[in-house]
């Protein structure tokens, strides 16, 4: 690359530059841009800011993208009372403390060393637009958790890019839905995978009966169900195929669509909460972040309420 990207992002995705990146850079301003995204649009990104003192500035955008003399000066330097501000929720409190109050942010400052740069929102700019005027700040408050993952993320999927890759949505569908209190589509994701455990019983049954009691290898169960597919029976087989194919099902969809999901229940509750709330931060807390209770509980539900339901039928 003729520039150094180090802390510089693509002014159109707004994600960080690599040096393995394929960038171009506008003949214009020199403002950076991912190739795919230069010619998505045909031109510079800012186009619109040309000849104005507005125009991209490599210089001042690599000082705001790399902060570490900013935010060590916000960060290390106390007041008389011993207080710092922190980053994520701009509430003040003492330095002393590992964490803030008040949304549970951890102490970069005390920790040192290049943690003083931490950047709660991934590069992205706090007045970034993730959608229906929500923007990158407001995302975050929701968020809390994991925003340098998730508001990138929020960034660039959008109703024509709805795609993305979230490990612990493939897993966990119904569990990582409810820990961060997507709660209807957490019960539908539960009903599903429930659903699906349920289509494989019969065959658990019938394998069962024929004398397995779990020191075979999977292999040997397998190949002596073959064997003994009258005893089962073809329905059976075909139900388990089924559930196995809709609990395959489910975890891809969750993969692929979880962060799109997740971005539209963000922008959702966002809007409503600066709607409707009296107090703010208590909803942001209460509608927002991560309840790891409800992702035992959904883990759980998935797990062991198919075997109790099945004693029942």
């Amino acid at each position: 690359m003729s520039f150094d990207t180090n802390g510089i992002t693509c002014v159109r995705c707004h994600a960080y530059l690599f040096e393995d990146d394929d960038a171009v850079y506008c003949p214009v301003c020199g403002a950076p841009h991912h190739r795919e995204c230069y010619n998505e649009i045909g031109h510079c990104a800012l186009e619109a800011l040309h000849g104005t003192d507005k125009q991209y500035d490599k210089l001042k955008t690599a000082e705001e993208a790399c902060p570490e003399n900013e935010a060590e000066r916000e960060h290390t330097g106390e007041n008389a009372e011993g207080e710092i501000t922190c980053r994520m929720c701009h509430e003040s409190y003492d330095f002393s403390l590992n964490a803030c109050p008040k949304c549970g942010a951890p102490n970069i400052a005390k920790a040192g060393g290049s943690f003083v740069s931490f950047d709660f929102l991934g590069g992205v700019p706090a007045d970034c637009d993730i959608g229906d005027g929500v923007t990158a700040e407001e995302a975050k408050w929701l968020v809390a958790a994991n925003t340098p993952r998730y508001i990138p993320k929020f960034a660039v999927l959008n109703k024509n890019n709805r795609t993305s890759w979230n490990w612990m949505a493939f897993f966990f569908p119904c569990a990582w839905m409810l820990s961060r209190k997507m709660y209807k589509s957490g019960v539908v994701a539960g009903l599903l995978t429930v659903t699906a455990s349920l289509l494989y019983l019969p065959l658990s049954n019938a394998i069962y009966n024929l004398g397995y009691v779990g020191n075979e290898t999977y292999t040997d169960i397998i190949n002596n169900a073959l064997l003994h597919l009258s005893d089962i029976g073809a329905a059976v087989m075909i139900f388990a195929l089924i559930g196995l194919v809709l609990n395959f099902a489910i975890r891809i969809v969750s993969g692929i669509f979880g962060d799109y999901i997740y971005k539209s229940y963000t922008i959702e509750t966002v809007k409503k909460i600066r709607n409707e709330s009296e107090d703010m931060d208590y909803d942001y807390r209460k509608k927002g972040g991560v309840n790891m209770l409800l992702f035992l509980i959904g883990f759980m539900a998935v797990e062991y309420l198919p075997s109790i339901i099945a004693k029942f039928m």
